[in-house]
Order: structure tokens, then C-alpha cells, then sequence
């Protein structure tokens, strides 16, 4: 099977280097503004839009005439720029049209001027890029040291294109490669309902433990607001707001990084095989026997990489111990943060991340993800019998069925539990609906 997957990691630039960065991350913010500016001329007196083709014409005409500075970067970084330019004009007029058909959003995204102040922002590279163990080799930028050794791929991949960004004074590149992996293993365990939520992260249907959630905006808040405070009373232009400023920005990047991390350990630990911390170990020494021995302790960082990506790989041996179906519910996160009380901690936990990891894990994995309608009352609903709690509130965390014929009248329930189980219970009606499929398609043939 042929995926396409992104490699993130940190880089280490030297301060000339920094520089040129920054410069190039420079380039494509004009670039963006100028296309910007000039599709808004344009349309204002043809009514037409001017393509990304014509804009980059001009730009190279400009180039050797009055911006002579366009060619100390790569050509692909102000092409590149124009092209996302068309890409958010493209998604505006969809969003446009959706909404005249009746689609509700809170905003259609009319592309506008990016800042330098807003931040130095990013900029993308096409052929030729070279990736080593410790170092990667950019067009017009030379080779710069990555952090992470061995972590992005060498081999066997196709390298499409390496995004560099920058956030809090530190340099990222994300490298997009077209590799092949063996197609997954259909998943043979019973169906899976995750109910989301804010005291938890999640809360699954098999009884295992609820994925706490790390709240990293409520942990680092009191610093936060020390930081930010600290920073509206220096004097603009001065030095110490610059510092000021920069400690900000290390705060809400590590607040990111927390969310980050937290979210995708939840969403393998829900996609990938549960495994025992002793079943992990004997595992992991199993496959750490058939590897060639490491000497040096970047060989041995390289085994470990090896062997995690092979320990979560979706084969016959763990299908029994993954899902076959996985539910999750249609949320309406903009919405859900319209309630004042609500929106900080809402945002802090970062559901619709949570769905776009889940949907590519998923897949990945052999699985078959389902979501539940919106208006589905997986909280208000009785996982037994189906009965219906009417006037159910957010603040009750208890659910009990008021039904005297069933099994659990009176009986206390958690309100994320229950949920989970009617979840469950939509999982299985699907999965159900996928074995008629396959077994009358057998049958056919």
C-alpha cells in the first residue's frame, strides 16, 4: 500500500543560516501579499480572477528587474506561496457555496495579508531535497543538522516536498515522503464506542481506564497570564519586550507541544493494539534479537525507532486485538464554544484533532471509523433499554434510567460511560451491515 506521511522534527541551524531562513520565510510572506493584492486589483477591474501561472510570471519578470533580491532563494519558494494563495481562494468560494445551499459556517476564510508581526511564518520546497541520517540539504539553502537523528526515512521513500516553519525561535522541517507499507490487516475485534469530553479525553466502551486528558492550558495559565502581563507593561521597541514577547511564545508553544503529545498517544493507544507493559517488553526483545547487534549509541536510537515502528504495524498476529469498527460522535466543537463557561476548556482539549488523527489511524490500521449523528443521544439514552433522560443537564455526571422495566432502574451510571456504550451499539449495527456486504458479495461469486 502507498501513503503519504509527514516527518517532523527540529532543526539545527547556524546563526547565518537562521538568517537565511528567516529571509526566505520573508520572501514568501511578500509573495502571498503581493498575489493578494494583485487578484483584489484585478478583480476589481475585470471582474476576473489572475491565476497562480500569471502571478509568478510577474514576480520573475520583477526579478530581474526591480527585485533583483528574488534570486537568492529558490524559485519554489514564492511559486509555492501563489499556489497556497489559490488553494485559500479556492476554499473560500467553496465554503461560499456551501453556504448559499444551506450549510451553516462561522466563517467563510477570505484570505488576508499576512503580518510579520503575527510571526515569521513558514515556507515550502519542492526537488531537489536530500535527507541524511543527521542532516538534510535544502535548494539555495545548503545542508542544515536536524536534532533527531535517523528519524526521517532515507530510503525506500520518495521525497515531495520539506516545509521549514519557524515557532518561538526554534526551526522545523516537515518533510513529506510517498513511502510503501505492507497493506493492513483487517481488525477482528469486537466494535468500539469513544465518547469524548473534557474531565476525560476519552472514555471507551471496553472498560478499560479513561485516557485523562493533560489540560495544558489550565496547568501553564498562571504563567500565562504573569508572562502576559509582564509583556503589556514594556515599553514598545524596547529589548526587554522582545524578551518579554519571546518568553510568551516559548509558553504557548510548550502548552502546544503538551496538547500534542497527549493527543497522539490517545489516539494510537485507541487505533494501535493494547499491549501490557510485559507483553510490550517481551515483544520488544523479540524483535530487538533479529536486528544486526548496535554498538554506538546512534545505531542503538536507530534499532529502537525500527522496532517501535514494526511494534505497531497491523498484521495477523494483533487483528483479534484491534477494533474492527470504531465510533466516535459528529461534535459541533465552534458551536459547543459559543457557551462562554465552556469555551477555554473545550478548546484546551483539542477534539477535532482528535477526529483528523483518528481518521488517517484508522485507516492505517485496518479499521473502519463511523460517526455517530450529531443529534444522536448517546449521554441522554439508556444503553440498556433505550430510555430517554428528557431534560438532562451538562452538570448532571450521573446518569440513572428511570425505566422500572429495566435492568439498571435506579442503578448510577457514569454520563461518559453510557455514552460509550450506546456508541458501542451504533459500532455494532455497523459492523453487522459490513457482514451482510462481504457475505453477499461471497455469495455472488
Amino acid at each position: 500500500m502507498k501513503i503519504t506521511r509527514g516527518y517532523k522534527t527540529e532543526l539545527d541551524p547556524t546563526v547565518k543560516q537562521q538568517i537565511l531562513l528567516s529571509q526566505c520565510a520573508g520572501v514568501a510572506r511578500y509573495a502571498y501579499n503581493y498575489g493578494l493584492a494583485r487578484k483584489k486589483e484585478v478583480y476589481a477591474t475585470t471582474g476576473k480572477r489572475i491565476s497562480a501561472i500569471d502571478l509568478q510570471k510577474e514576480l520573475t519578470a520583477h526579478k530581474h528587474t526591480d527585485l533583483p533580491w528574488l534570486k537568492k532563494v529558490s524559485k519554489w519558494i514564492y511559486q509555492n506561496a501563489l499556489r497556497d494563495l489559490d488553494q485559500a481562494f479556492d476554499s473560500f468560494f467553496r465554503r461560499l457555496g456551501e453556504r448559499k445551499a444551506g450549510k451553516k459556517h462561522q466563517s467563510l476564510g477570505f484570505p488576508t495579508f499576512k503580518k510579520k508581526s503575527e510571526g515569521i511564518g513558514s515556507f515550502r520546497l519542492d526537488k531537489p531535497i536530500y535527507v541524511f541520517e543527521d542532516s538534510i540539504q535544502l535548494p539555495k539553502l545548503g545542508t542544515i543538522r536536524l536534532k533527531e537523528h535517523s528519524y526521517i526515512p532515507t530510503s525506500e521513500v520518495k521525497v515531495l516536498s520539506a516545509t521549514i516553519s519557524e515557532r518561538a525561535g526554534r526551526w522545523y522541517v516537515a518533510v513529506l515522503v510517498e513511502e510503501h507499507v505492507p497493506e493492513p490487516v483487517s481488525a477482528l475485534r469486537a466494535p468500539l464506542g469513544v465518547d469524548l469530553g473534557i474531565t476525560s479525553l476519552a472514555v471507551c466502551s471496553d472498560g478499560r481506564p479513561p485516557i485523562k486528558s493533560p489540560k495544558a492550558l489550565n496547568a501553564s495559565l498562571k504563567c500565562l497570564k504573569r508572562a502576559q502581563r509582564h509583556l503589556s507593561r514594556c515599553k514598545k521597541g524596547s529589548n526587554n519586550r522582545e524578551k518579554a514577547r519571546h518568553r510568551v511564545a516559548k509558553l504557548h508553544a510548550r502548552i502546544a507541544n503538551i496538547r500534542e503529545d497527549a493527543l497522539h498517544k490517545a489516539t494510537s493507544s485507541i487505533a494501535h493494539a493494547p499491549l501490557t507493559k510485559e507483553e510490550r517488553s517481551t515483544l520488544q526483545t523479540s524483535l530487538t534479537s533479529l536486528l544486526p547487534e548496535a554498538k554506538t549509541k546512534p545505531e542503538q536510537k536507530k534499532v529502537k525507532k525500527q522496532v517501535k515502528k514494526v511494534l505497531h504495524r497491523a498484521t495477523e498476529a494483533n487483528a483479534p486485538r484491534r477494533p474492527q469498527v470504531i465510533c466516535l460522535e459528529d461534535l459541533n466543537v465552534e458551536g459547543m464554544k459559543h457557551n462562554r463557561k465552556l469555551a477555554r476548556a473545550i478548546s484546551d482539549v483539542g477534539m477535532g484533532e482528535f477526529r483528523r488523527q483518528m481518521k488517517y489511524k484508522s485507516a492505517w490500521n485496518g479499521e473502519h471509523l463511523i460517526f455517530a449523528d450529531r443529534f444522536f443521544p448517546s449521554s441522554k439514552q439508556c444503553h440498556a433499554c433505550g430510555w430517554k433522560w428528557e431534560d438532562m443537564q451538562l452538570s448532571d455526571r450521573i446518569f440513572l434510567c428511570q425505566n422500572p422495566a429495566c435492568s439498571l432502574h435506579q442503578v448510577p451510571q457514569d454520563r461518559d460511560s453510557n455514552a460509550s456504550q450506546n456508541l458501542e451499539k451504533l459500532a455494532k449495527e455497523e459492523s453487522s451491515a459490513l457482514k451482510n456486504i462481504v457475505n453477499g458479495e461471497l455469495h455472488r461469486t
